[in-house]
């Protein structure tokens, strides 16, 4: 079969941990044969471009809601937002739009909905247990299929379909290198940061995100600290610990790599899942969970992170496959 010749898949990647699903999916797809991607990556994330470069045609697109801003301050950017999707379905035969959330991920969607009648495809924050996310319960009002983590996720979604953990592959053979990894994503997380330079950790590898890595770096010369990377496997496969947030780097390093995580929750994420939903999670990956920045705290759990007892398989092919089987038959 030739996907080429039936369809194009529109792959919303956004930005921070969304773009983790939609890697996820489009690995699985090139493994597939299916080439015939178009993947959509935020304005300003130009690390994304890279690290989707290799598995279709990426397309930068501006993202209407920054983190915490106030709905208003978007508007021209919603505007610009959906006339570039409009014209993007002008040069492509769209039919099929996975989506990995966010509000990046409505404009594209609903375009594609109406005017070139795709099949919509979403799926859930993997950290989300209680309340879903605003984004994708707008698009599973417009006929978009969910598709979820975990068998407590349905929930919220009761016509959802459960494939199991959606985490990028491993692409790195997992090693010890003898340093602790700190990522927390785009907004990033100071007081973390600070705790953990407290620790007197001599080798650290800090990822910062928006916080500047440099008074860490120039403080602490065995460290290596950047603000974004478009390959923080690397990072995550050397790790002999994993320090992160909530949201898909967890999952990615301990079910992926098998690293002993902690997870940490950030007050920053202020529309991610709920502390008590985190919480959740950490005991989904068997990972100590920090709701409070104190150093004997941090240092405890540190101490208690060890090894996974199982490791399931990314619900990523199931996915890739229900977007081939549609692409497949329009």
């Amino acid at each position: 079969m030739s996907y080429a010749k039936k369809g194009e898949a529109l792959i919303v990647a956004s930005y921070g941990g969304h773009s983790g699903y939609a890697f996820a999916v489009v690995h699985e797809l090139l493994k597939l044969g299916f080439k015939r991607n178009i993947i959509l990556v935020a304005e300003g994330h130009g690390f994304l471009v890279e690290k989707f470069k290799p598995y279709g045609e990426v397309v930068v697109q501006v993202l209407p809601r920054r983190p915490g801003e106030p709905l208003y301050r978007g508007i021209s950017r919603w505007f610009k937002a959906f006339n570039q999707s409009l014209k993007l379905l002008m040069k492509h035969r769209v039919s099929a739009v996975f989506a990995s959330g966010s509000n990046f991920s409505l404009p594209p969607s609903i375009t594609s909905k109406i005017f070139s009648g795709a099949k919509l495809y979403a799926i859930e924050a993997i950290e989300r247990f209680t309340k879903p996310s605003r984004a994708v319960k707008v698009l599973e009002k417009i006929s978009a299929t969910i598709f979820l983590h975990w068998e407590e996720q349905l929930e919220i979604y009761p016509q959802g379909i459960v494939v199991g953990p959606v985490y990028e592959p491993p692409l790195y053979e997992p090693r010890d290198e003898g340093y602790v990894l700190v990522t927390t994503g785009t907004l990033g997380h100071k007081e973390l940061f600070d705790a953990v330079e407290k620790l007197g950790f001599e080798r650290v590898v800090l990822q910062a995100g928006d916080v500047s890595p440099e008074p860490y770096a120039n403080r602490n010369p065995e460290w290596t600290a950047f603000r974004y990377t478009s390959d923080i496997h690397k990072w995550i496969a050397g790790a002999s610990l994993v320090i992160t947030q909530q949201g898909l780097t967890a999952a990615i390093s301990r079910l992926a790599y098998g690293k002993p995580v902690v997870i940490v929750w950030n007050p920053r994420v202020s529309l991610g899942a709920t502390k008590s939903d985190v919480r959740t999670y950490a005991e989904k990956l068997e990972a100590p969970f920090i709701d409070e920045i104190e150093l004997n705290t941090l240092r405890k759990a540190i101490d208690s992170a060890g090894s996974i007892r199982r490791t399931p398989p990314s619900g990523s092919r199931r996915i890739a496959e229900v977007i081939l089987k549609h692409v497949a038959n329009v």
